[in-house]
């Protein structure tokens, strides 16, 4: 599930080689930045992720937010906070209690008073305009999802314990069906970043019904650029999308299984240029993303 804000403080002691200003910015290089306490080249390049097509993933607004406050550029950070908050980007409990250095510096700050009252008014708004009986349905059926491939997991990870997941994957292949026909896409302005989260992951996992991920994956793609999807999540259907149709995947997110057990990185297109194109829909380096398939799925991965 989306993690958020944390999943950039988690990252902060990663470190990233530098790049030259042909290539695409990366979020490890915002991340490297940060932890050199260099918040100037941290807020430039997240302003170039921003700028991009893709736009920043989930977590990355309160990131810019951080890095912008801790420059000394509190007016741009004020700017994007009044933008992001409207959207539903960023989360108001973390803006008035994450101990970061740029944080700590708007809430000293004599305009935090007025900056908290539009952070709360404008998050209420927002709240308000939710669908929210969508917005909970969506998180309970993602919620037996990510029960039953956990599940899956600790039974050995066998092809076997997979099976459990079929009923529960049909279920809400039929229900989210129903729900886009009636509704669109969940985007975050609907249903929130929860929700939104939640309504890609129940399509990800809807294999036995290729043509609505392809259908998916054009409303994802529409709403990618309006800023209402995450990246790496249109980055993940997509190469699903693209196997499926006897094509190798974009991003080298999609793994097989061997009879070992050992995961291995699907068909990809030109592999040389695959980090600088996860890059561009905030993915980690290919690397560091096996490493991280590794560890959840407690099997060895190449």
């Amino acid at each position: 599930m989306c993690q958020g804000y944390a999943l950039f403080v988690a990252l902060l002691a990663a470190s990233a080689a530098p790049v030259s200003a042909a290539e695409p910015a990366r979020l490890n290089d915002a991340l490297a930045a940060y932890d050199a306490k260099d918040y100037g080249t941290c807020a430039d390049t997240l302003a170039r992720i921003d700028a991009a097509p893709a736009g920043l993933p989930s977590g990355g607004d309160l990131f810019y937010v951080e890095c912008l406050a801790a420059a000394g550029r509190t007016d741009a950070a004020v700017a994007v906070l009044d933008a992001r908050l409207a959207q539903g980007r960023i989360d108001v409990q973390e803006l008035m209690h994450k101990d970061r250095p740029g944080l700590n510096r708007l809430r000293a700050s004599p305009a935090w008073p007025a900056l908290l009252a539009r952070a709360e008014t404008l998050d209420a708004a927002r709240q308000a305009r939710l669908d929210q009986p969508l917005r909970q349905a969506l998180l309970a059926r993602v919620e037996k999802d990510q029960a039953v491939r956990q599940k899956a997991i600790d039974e050995e990870n066998t092809p076997a314990s997979w099976q459990q997941t079929v009923a529960v994957d049909q279920d809400n292949t039929a229900w989210l069906k129903t729900m886009v026909a009636k509704k669109g896409w969940p985007t975050r302005t609907s249903v929130g970043e929860d929700g939104s989260k939640a309504a890609f992951l129940i399509a990800q996992h809807a294999t036995l019904d290729p043509a609505f991920q392809e259908q998916v994956l054009a409303l994802m793609q529409a709403a990618l650029a309006q800023k209402e999807a995450d990246p790496s999540d249109v980055a993940m259907l997509q190469d699903r999308v693209l196997l499926h149709q006897g094509k190798p995947q974009l991003y080298g997110t999609q793994f097989k299984t061997e009879p070992d057990g050992t995961m291995v990185l699907d068909r990809t297109q030109d592999i040389d240029g695959l980090d600088a194109r996860r890059a561009t829909m905030g993915l980690p380096p290919i690397a560091e993303y096996k490493a991280s398939l590794s560890e959840v799925y407690h099997a060895p991965v190449r």
